[in-house]
């Protein structure tokens, strides 16, 4: 899971500087008294506890390796990862993001488990393809699929309930590039100015917004336009490690509608809002009441769940557009470092995390949504014990999704889509023009190999 894209051009740096340091690295493992010490680094702190309880059952079963774990923030994550390699400590198994895998697989940093995982017979059809497929190329796999995420929409309980919309009514409405479709007409509904008129009502005044219908926000555009890309048939690249094609009409109408909902609508909220990497949390967004929902990931399910009331947001599957319904699909997998001191111990750790008796640690405390479809009840009944019915989240998986791009140029696609996207949503650019330009540079990187 993509959890924040914040930082984006950062953690990139980040990638290109570790890049190298590989061959002559060591890492912070060691070994005292016959047991061997594996440091095992995550980044998000709201998920260490289950992780610890999955740990702690892996101690048991190997008395002779400990592991502990190393929490560094997602903002701080991978830039600590550069300072461990340049210092020849890195942690022996990391949390890996498929926007970094190919650099990562690239320049040697990670290691290749497929010889593991024959030798050690782990079924692979347990998983979902889906999730399999992303971190498998060709004879290599660079981790065994350890949860996965969509992008659906986070509402307002008080502000939906105001409007007069229902939950269910929130998860049937639909968009359309000519007149905005049912779903405008809801966010009009939702988007209150200071003396409480709406956008579609005359003497509204679009410059003193109480209440915007939605926010959105994502640098890459995991959690905004590449949702609405693939409602309206638009696809990334023309195949994993190919060629971007962002500048598709699919793509461009689809960047075209949510400038349209800040600028001609005035239903969403505006880049000066929403623009990373500076920009407020989406769930400090909508617990402020700046906006009434958003767009985002089940990662920040326990941000939304101590930022609200209880019982004072939900979430819904999100608007069908042109094209059908669709979101993004995304997972994390664990990366066992090429230079750890100890392989096998590394190994065995990764492959008790990839197991359904791990994953069903995780899951059933509602932490994330396995890798294995057949724990997803877990995940879900976690929830419905803390009054929020997350269900949403498995019906967008099941439908038509985008994976998150794999491809080489990631370093140069996140710098130019963050700077021309960012310009889009303030309203100084045209999306035809940025969809041109990031589609260009990131090919230009793709025929470098860069």
């Amino acid at each position: 899971m993509f959890r924040s894209a914040k930082n984006t051009i950062a953690l990139a740096a980040a990638i290109v500087s570790v890049g190298g340091l590989t061959a002559a690295c060591g890492s912070s493992s060691g070994s005292s008294g016959g047991v061997v010490n594996l440091t095992y680094m995550i980044w998000d702190s709201g998920e260490k506890p289950a992780y610890q309880a999955s740990i702690n059952a892996f101690e048991k079963a190997h008395p002779d390796i400990h592991v502990t774990i190393d929490v560094a923030a997602w903002a701080q994550y991978w830039a600590k990862l550069q300072t461990a390699a340049a210092g020849r400590d890195m942690p022996d198994l990391f949390w890996d993001h498929l926007a970094y895998l190919p650099e990562l697989a690239k320049d040697g940093i990670i290691t290749n488990i497929a010889d593991d995982v024959k030798s050690s017979n782990v079924d692979l059809s347990q998983y979902s393809p889906k999730l399999l497929a992303q971190w498998e190329n060709g004879s290599t796999i660079y981790g065994l699929p350890k949860d996965w995420d969509t992008i659906e929409t986070v509402y307002n309980a008080k502000d939906l309930s105001a409007a007069g919309i229902t939950p269910a009514q929130l998860g049937a409405l639909s968009w359309n590039t000519t007149d905005g479709g049912s779903f405008v007409q809801a966010l009009q509904k939702l988007t209150i100015d200071q003396n409480g008129k709406h956008p579609n009502e005359a003497g509204f005044d679009a410059k003193h917004v109480k209440q915007y219908g939605i926010a959105l926000e994502g640098s890459t555009g995991q959690q905004d336009w590449w949702d609405f890309g693939v409602q309206n048939g638009c696809s990334l690249q023309d195949k994993q490690y190919g060629k971007w094609t962002i500048s598709s009409t699919a793509c461009v109408q689809a960047m075209q509608f949510e400038q349209d909902l800040m600028y001609k609508w005035h239903v969403a909220a505006p880049g000066t809002v929403t623009n990373t990497p500076n920009a407020a949390s989406l769930p400090q967004i909508l617990a402020q009441n700046t906006a009434a929902m958003t767009f985002d990931g089940d990662w920040d399910l326990t941000t939304y769940q101590s930022s609200l009331p209880t019982g004072g947001w939900g979430v819904a599957t999100l608007p069908t557009g042109p094209k059908g319904s669709g979101t993004v699909y995304n997972g994390l997998s664990d990366a066992i470092y090429a230079g750890t001191k100890h392989p096998q111990q590394a190994w065995e750790l990764e492959e008790w995390l990839g197991s359904a008796a791990s994953e069903k640690i995780v899951t059933d405390a509602g932490t994330v949504w396995a890798a294995i479809p057949s724990l997803d009840d877990g995940f879900i009944a976690a929830w419905k014990a803390k009054g929020v019915d997350v269900s949403a989240f498995y019906t967008g998986a099941q439908g038509t999704t985008m994976g998150f791009p794999l491809t080489i140029s990631g370093t140069a696609f996140n710098n130019v889509v963050l700077k021309d996207m960012n310009q889009v949503w303030l309203d100084q650019m045209a999306p035809q023009a940025a969809a041109s330009d990031i589609t260009s540079v990131s090919n230009a990187a793709v025929a470098d190999g860069s």
